[in-house]
C-alpha cells in the first residue's frame, strides 16, 4: 500500500467519522467504521492497525490541528527517553514545518548533527533516500532514530536549496543544561530543551560557581519540551505566585504557581532568539512578567498552544491541544512570542546582558558604582 493511498483511505474514514457525529450514518459509530475497516482490508490487504493508524491521523488532519500527533507504543517510548535526556539517533529535536512535513526545532551542542552542520529550520527532504517532504513529525522522528553506529543518509532544504549529510547514529546520556562560569561573579546556564533533569542539574551546577552579580539563561534554540521541568526551573527564581495559565475547552482555567521557600535572588538575564519556544517562552514570559528578569535578544516563535496526551488502548498516545498559554499578566504566546525588553543580535545579546548586570550591581552598590 503506497503512502498517498493510505493518505486518501485516511481523509475517507476521518470524514466519515466527523459525518457520524453529525448524524449522517444511520447505523451506530462502531457498525459503520467497522464496515469500511472490513471492505477495505478486504480489497486492499491491509493490515487493521495500518488502517487504524491512517484513520486516526486523517481525524487529525480534518481537524486543522497543527501540533496534534498520534504516536505508535514504539515512538511513545522514543520520546520518553530524549525527554529524559537520553537520545538514540543523530541529535535534532523536530516541529511540524509552516508549509507541512517537517523541520529542525532544535539541535544538540556536540552531537553528530551539530558537528555536521544542520541548523534549526533546516526542513526535512529526503531520510535514507525516501521523501518525508510531507511526512508527519512522529513519522519523521522515527525514520531518524536507528541503532547506534547505523548510516543515516538525510537531505534538507535550507533557503530554498538542496543539503546532504551522511551521519553516523549515536546513543547519548546527556544532560540538556550546561552551567558554566561566564564572567567574575556571572554564571551562564544554557538550556537546549526543558527535559525532566533540568532543574536538579541547574542546581548542581550553580553549586560549584560564583554567581553573586547575576546568572545569564540562555534559552536561544530552545524548542520548549516537558511543561512541568520548564515550570520547575523558573521557580528556582521564584517565590510564589503565577507562572502560567490556560483555559481548556470546557472553559475550566488551569494554572501553575510557583512554591519555593528559598528562591535564587539574583539578578537575570533570558537570552532569546526566534527559535525560543513553546515551554521555553513559558520560562521566559513568566520571568519577564514576574519581574524577575531582563529578556535580552529577538522575539521569540510563538508557539504557545497546550498539548495533552491520552494513552490508546494499544499502547499508543494521541496528543491534541487543549488550551493557549498566558503569562503571569495575561498575555497570550501563540502567533505573538515573547517580546525582549532588550533587542539584541545574536552577537550581542550576552555582552548585553553583562552591561545590564553592570549597571544594576552599581545601583545596588553605589559606593563602588560612584
Amino acid at each position: 500500500m503506497r503512502k498517498s493511498q493510505l493518505q486518501a483511505i485516511a481523509v475517507v474514514l476521518a470524514l466519515m467519522i466527523a459525518a457520524l457525529g453529525m448524524g449522517f450514518f444511520m447505523n451506530s459509530q462502531n457498525s459503520s467504521i467497522d464496515q469500511a475497516l472490513e471492505q477495505i482490508s478486504a480489497e486492499q490487504k491491509i493490515s487493521a492497525s495500518e488502517l487504524e493508524r491512517a484513520a486516526i491521523e486523517g481525524m487529525l488532519r480534518v481537524s486543522g490541528d497543527q501540533w496534534s500527533n498520534y504516536r505508535d507504543a514504539e515512538q511513545v517510548a522514543a520520546q520518553e527517553e530524549q525527554l529524559d535526556g537520553r537520545y538514540n539517533g543523530v541529535g535534532i529535536w523536530l516541529r511540524p514545518g509552516n508549509g507541512g512535513g517537517t523541520e529542525i526545532a532544535g539541535v544538540k551542542s556536540g552531537s553528530i548533527a551539530d558537528k555536521a552542520g544542520l541548523t534549526v529550520g533546516d526542513a526535512i527532504a529526503l531520510i535514507d533516500g525516501r521523501d518525508f517532504s510531507s511526512a508527519d513529525l512522529p513519522a519523521t522522528v522515527a525514520a531518524l532514530r536507528g541503532k547506534s553506529g547505523s548510516t543515516l543518509n538525510i537531505k534538507v532544504l535550507r533557503n530554498g536549496l538542496d543539503n546532504d549529510f551522511t551521519l553516523v547514529r549515536q546513543s547519548l546520556v546527556t544532560s540538556d543544561v550546561r552551567v558554566t562560569q561566564l564572567a567574575k561573579g556571572v554564571a551562564l546556564i544554557k538550556i537546549e530543551a526543558f527535559s525532566e533533569l533540568v532543574s536538579s542539574d541547574t542546581v548542581s551546577g550553580l553549586s560549584k560557581l560564583d554567581y553573586k552579580r547575576g546568572i545569564v539563561i540562555d534559552l536561544r534554540d530552545n524548542p520548549g519540551g516537558v511543561l512541568s521541568a520548564a515550570t520547575d526551573f523558573a521557580q528556582l527564581f521564584i517565590r510564589s505566585g503565577l507562572l502560567v495559565s490556560y483555559d481548556r475547552g470546557n472553559g475550566k482555567r488551569i494554572t501553575i504557581e510557583a512554591a519555593n521557600a528559598k528562591p535564587i535572588t539574583v539578578p537575570l538575564s533570558v537570552v532569546v532568539n526566534e527559535n525560543t519556544a513553546s515551554s521555553a517562552e513559558v520560562v521566559a514570559g513568566a520571568l519577564q512578567d514576574r519581574n524577575r528578569g531582563v529578556v535580552v535578544g529577538i522575539k521569540t516563535f510563538g508557539k504557545g498552544s497546550v498539548q495533552e496526551s491520552v494513552t490508546l488502548s494499544n499502547g499508543a498516545s494521541l496528543e491534541t491541544t487543549v488550551g493557549k498559554f498566558r503569562t503571569p499578566s495575561g498575555r497570550f504566546i501563540d502567533k505573538r512570542g515573547i517580546a525582549p525588553d532588550v533587542v539584541a543580535s545574536e552577537r550581542e545579546a550576552i555582552k548585553r546582558s553583562l552591561e545590564i548586570f553592570q549597571a544594576l550591581n552599581a545601583i545596588n552598590d553605589p559606593v563602588k558604582g560612584s
